[in-house]
């Protein structure tokens, strides 16, 4: 008999979940009987697995206080005693803030963000690029640029995952994304230790910064040592077709008739009418190969994952959490995990990755327990727009009305995450550096019209790592190329972008222009708050206008690559009898006596007072 693990390797007390599943794992535990000596705790159940190498033991906590108890585990004549600790929580659940509409979150790739000085895990490739290896950026090289975050204006860090991914690799594969996960309780030691996690955590609070965790909870990374030695038979949804094969040295034999991947098509699991082949295909077939789909149907492997996000939230003091593949995972069980953390944190907000471009399917998810869904509609509304002009009814900014108009769909419409691109889809700007300098110039005034409607509508906006400094890329290659190293975040980078002296003037505009948005929009809660109007486009103008007791917000977008007249009187509903308005763009002064010309993709994000 041999202990190896105890998951998780700590735990609160004070939690309104007083029952503590405690995951042992190890060897020969078949007939192991065990006693726990501590004060106002005592062992409710012992579940076993039928391979002997994990017990389960639910463990009732009401009324103990912090310390140190003891597991007793014997079988035969051998006895191991486990000392386990209890810790005292820093905070009540109903304590903790999370994300707000007033919030900016800033997505980034740990790996391809920045790299410390010191890297503490050897084999990085800092030199070489490969879309798919792994460039070196680690915790403490986000951590020690987060004065430059905290510059830029946004409110939020979203970190890709961080846990442990180790899976095979090789000098032109690796899972840097962090989307494998092979240990939910443990930081990727190719980032950092739990403390350089910890210490990030705290340092980006006191920047006033919150932190995003990302899970997945869909699946795991195939060489998680579940695959080789399931702690139950329906831990993983259709596993069979590996029996037989040797899972120990992490690699998967070639797929048979018995593998099921997903279909990818989402609208199976919100489709009346869908039928069950295709449903159960979507939900139970694997992302992909090394990624096994995980049965969260089992009990014991869902109160495990409700657990794991308590710990993160307790231990670190996160803010909120990114679910990646949300739809993917069976919904009964995801509303449970749901409902057992807002039980423990009312204000704690969960946003769910719903890849379908319709508002219907997005609203769908958040009618439960879901705080946020992901946009993609309006998304796809402001990428399209870009090529487009603005027609009497579809075209252009047509298709950005379109996208809000469903609004009435989403129960907070205010809390849904929208974005211009992420670590998944091209960038806004493409392949900009094959571009000639008029479409090049063409393409930043599109960006800039869109970033002034994601970062004005009801929206909880996400900007993407780079886009301040014109970071551009497809995904027509691989990934990787939207996923490229920030520019002076790695040993031998030839510019820094972390620094204006480092920036070239067309990046260094573009990072100023944002940056004056995002710092006014700090505390603004007209745009944060305040309730929305928008207008039909109208000679090709599209205005969004948001009201507040403390003002009137107007986001005043030409969208042709033509010039067109903006009509102050045409809005005169939301204007009223203001004559002046303070373009934020610019910070000047704008006259609303009378109509203006504008420029082509030209914007103006128009504050007029109470």
């Amino acid at each position: 008999m041999k202990i190896l693990r105890i998951e998780p390797s700590s735990w609160y007390v004070g939690m309104k979940d007083t029952i503590l599943q405690l995951m042992l794992t190890g060897e020969d535990l078949d007939n192991a009987e065990i006693t726990v000596c501590y004060p106002g705790i005592y062992l409710m159940e012992t579940v076993r697995s039928c391979c002997g190498n994990y017990l389960f033991l639910y463990l009732e906590t009401a009324g103990c206080k912090a310390g140190t108890m003891f597991l007793r585990i014997s079988k035969g004549d051998k006895t191991v005693e486990i000392p386990y600790v209890l810790r005292e929580r820093a905070m009540r659940g109903e304590e903790r803030k999370s994300l707000s509409p007033a919030d900016v979150v800033y997505l980034l790739m740990p790996d391809r963000f920045a790299q410390a000085s010191v890297s503490p895990s050897a084999g990085h490739r800092d030199k070489v690029f490969h879309p798919s290896a792994r460039c070196g950026g680690n915790l403490e090289g986000i951590r020690t640029h987060l004065s430059y975050l905290s510059d830029l204006g946004v409110t939020a860090l979203w970190l890709t995952p961080v846990l442990y991914n180790n899976m095979p690799e090789t000098d032109k594969f690796s899972s840097y994304h962090g989307y494998a996960v092979t240990d939910f309780y443990a930081i990727d030691p190719r980032f950092g230790t739990l403390n350089d996690y910890l210490h990030l955590v705290r340092d980006a609070h006191s920047h006033n910064l919150k932190v995003v965790m990302d899970f997945i909870f869909n699946h795991c990374g195939a060489a998680h040592p579940w695959l080789a030695k399931p702690p139950m038979p329906d831990w993983f949804n259709h596993r069979d077709w590996l029996k037989g094969a040797n899972l120990a040295d992490g690699k998967l034999p070639d797929t048979n008739d018995k593998f099921l991947q997903t279909n990818y098509r989402l609208t199976t699991t919100v489709d009346p009418y869908a039928s069950d082949v295709d449903k159960q295909q979507t939900v139970e077939g694997w992302f992909v190969k090394s990624m096994p789909d995980l049965n969260l149907r089992n009990p014991h492997l869902l109160r495990y994952l409700t657990q794991c996000t308590i710990y993160w939230i307790e231990t670190a003091g996160i803010d909120a959490i990114r679910m990646d593949t949300f739809p993917y995972a069976d919904k009964d069980a995801m509303q449970r995990w749901l409902k057992a953390l807002h039980r423990e944190y009312p204000h704690f907000k969960v946003i769910g990755e719903t890849w379908v471009t319709d508002t219907a399917f997005a609203a769908r998810w958040q009618e439960g327990e879901l705080d946020s869904s992901m946009d993609f509609a309006l998304f796809e509304a402001l990428n399209m727009s870009k090529d487009e002009d603005s027609d009497e009814f579809w075209s252009g900014m047509n298709r950005v009305y379109h996208a809000l108009c469903y609004d009435y769909l989403y129960r907070k419409p205010q809390m849904v995450m929208s974005f211009i691109d992420n670590h998944d889809v091209n960038r806004f700007l493409g392949d900009f550096d094959t571009y000639a300098p008029q479409r090049q110039q063409r393409l930043i005034a599109c960006m800039k019209c869109a970033l002034a409607l994601l970062l004005t509508v009801p929206r909880l906006p996400q900007l993407y790592y780079g886009t301040e400094v014109l970071m551009h890329g497809t995904t027509a290659v691989s990934d990787g190329y939207v996923r490229r190293p920030f520019p002076g975040g790695f040993h031998g980078d030839t510019s820094n972008a972390f620094s204006s002296a480092g920036r070239t003037d067309e990046q260094n505009r573009m990072y100023q222009w944002l940056r004056r948005i995002l710092h006014w929009r700090r505390g603004c809660n007209i745009v944060a708050y305040g309730d929305t109007r928008q207008f039909l486009p109208y000679n090709g103008i599209y205005v969004v206008a948001r009201i507040h007791h403390e003002g009137t917000v107007l986001t005043v977008v030409n969208g042709n690559d033509h010039a067109a007249i903006f009509t102050p009187r045409h809005y005169s509903e939301v204007i009223k009898n203001a004559l002046t308005a303070r373009n934020i763009t610019t910070g000047r002064n704008v006259n609303l006596a009378k109509p203006m010309r504008m420029s082509p993709r030209k914007v103006m994000i128009l504050e007029l007072p109470a």
